[in-house]
């Protein structure tokens, strides 16, 4: 895949993860729609209380409305996962809100503590959540003493661990492809300004053969997202574990002058630097390297636009995350792992890189 395909896809799927939460249909019971609901106890002037019509605009038809006669009386709404009951009396000609209340509605699953949800992915990720509250004292060898802190710092690096045979694989492929690229390179001017549609089957031929010798497979730059959903998993760990205390207690949320518990953007200032200091020299070595690694005599107009992109998208993922990070400070926490881990692989692999591209350099001469 070409790096400009990779920027894209990369870039959409950020877009979508921004933008998942922003949609909220009217009609329908959600959390965004049952807040909308104003009551008297929200400490508004009586002529902003919700009306009967404004809450069937809201949350649509209700489930039960037996209770309900003549404007006064309660409307029931009822799902699988959640219940909402509105209590309505009648002011002057209009029947408006007196109470509300709800069980089971959050703001979104990030926000959900555990034991509400069902399903094959819930289950994977109560699993995940289980182990970092067990490693958190240690399986037990901090008898009754559970620190939030340690659990993130074992989840963490156990998973990185398991994933690095693919972040090796991806760094074999881009050695691969920097022994290619001359070889591209030359192809590309043989073929500069033929656009027939013979010329260009050809061209895709002379291409797949270059890419056998070297054996390079053209799927291999998806190995990354492989890894993703367990980082997702792992993000919903973070977020939802301090929400479950019912079903995790006694979790130590504290961490040097903070917890990691804490939304308050003040004290997160700090770790929130750190996140993008260290997401930032990260991503700066893996362009490093891979620009060493593609030891082309030349860029191309092309090559050079689709590396202008890449650091555009490497600097809006450091800001993107470090905003994240000030509202979170366990998400905070958590990165500052996986990017301090992620040094620690560009190291090892940097030292191990010009023997390897060696190896592979007499493998296919």
């Amino acid at each position: 895949m070409k790096k400009r395909n990779f920027f894209l896809l990369a870039a959409f799927a950020v877009l979508i993860f921004a933008l998942s939460g922003c949609s909220t249909p009217k009609g329908v019971v959600n959390y965004n729609n049952y807040t909308a609901i104003v009551a008297p106890g929200d400490g508004v002037d009586a002529a902003d209380v919700s009306t009967y019509n404004d809450v069937i605009l809201l949350l649509g038809a209700p489930t039960d409305e037996t209770g309900y006669v003549a404007g006064v009386g309660t409307l029931l709404w009822e799902g699988e996962d959640y219940t909402v009951t509105i209590t309505f009396v009648m002011d002057g000609s209009s029947s408006v809100v007196e109470t509300k209340a709800s069980e089971g509605l959050y703001q979104s699953v990030y926000k959900t503590p555990f034991g509400v949800r069902t399903g094959v992915w819930e289950w994977i990720v109560v699993q995940l959540a289980s182990f970092t509250y067990h490693a958190s004292n240690l399986f037990g060898l901090l008898g009754t003493s559970y620190y939030y802190w340690l659990g993130l710092l074992i989840m963490t690096l156990v998973v990185r661990t398991l994933g690095w045979p693919v972040y090796a694989k991806s760094n074999d492929l881009s050695l691969k492809m920097g022994l290619a690229q001359p070889e591209l390179d030359k192809l590309k001017e043989k073929y500069a300004g033929r656009t027939d549609q013979a010329s260009q089957q050809r061209m895709q031929m002379e291409t797949m053969e270059i890419y056998k010798k070297y054996k390079i497979n053209v799927l291999g730059c998806l190995m990354p997202f492989l890894q993703m959903p367990i980082f997702i998993a792992m993000y919903q760990v973070v977020q939802r574990l301090p929400l479950s205390g019912d079903m995790f207690p006694n979790l130590n949320m504290a961490f040097l002058w903070t917890d990691l518990g804490n939304t308050a953007w003040g004290p997160n200032i700090p770790l929130a630097i750190i996140v993008a200091v260290t997401m930032f020299l990260s991503q700066w070595l893996m362009q490093k390297r891979q620009k060493k690694n593609q030891r082309s005599r030349y860029q191309s107009a092309q090559q050079q636009k689709t590396a202008n992109q890449m650091q555009i998208f490497m600097y809006s993922m450091v800001f993107f995350m470090a905003y994240i990070a000030l509202g979170n400070a366990g998400i905070a926490f958590y990165w500052i792992i996986g990017n301090s881990y992620q040094l620690f692989q560009s190291y090892v692999s940097h030292r191990q890189s010009d023997s390897r591209h060696e190896r592979l350099k007499k493998q296919f001469n």
